[in-house]
């Protein structure tokens, strides 16, 4: 019973997340699951991590980075600090 629960769960969030993002976000949000599966999959049966799993995690990894865009995050905030240095540094030059 509760196994049917945990797929109920897991499917109804899945429609849920189709029906509010786009379908790559589900195919992130999916590939990532399936990934921690792994984890916890090898983890609990003593398996060992090979370097094929360890280029796989860097792979999903830095596709997650890159879908994010977490770089232009950091760069808007970079250049957003930079032009207020400026600013700053200029006001100084005036007075």
């Amino acid at each position: 019973m509760t196994y049917l629960c945990a797929r109920y769960v897991c499917i109804r969030s899945v429609f849920i997340l189709t029906f509010d993002c786009t379908s790559l976000t589900v195919t992130l949000v999916v590939t990532l699951r399936k990934f921690l599966s792994l984890l916890i999959s090898i983890a609990y049966f003593n398996n060992t991590f090979t370097v094929v799993h360890w280029m796989g995690t860097a792979l999903v990894f830095a596709g997650t980075v890159l879908f994010a865009d977490v770089f232009s995050g950091i760069n808007d905030k970079l250049k957003h600090k930079l032009d207020k240095m400026a600013a700053d540094l200029f006001a100084d030059k005036v007075k």
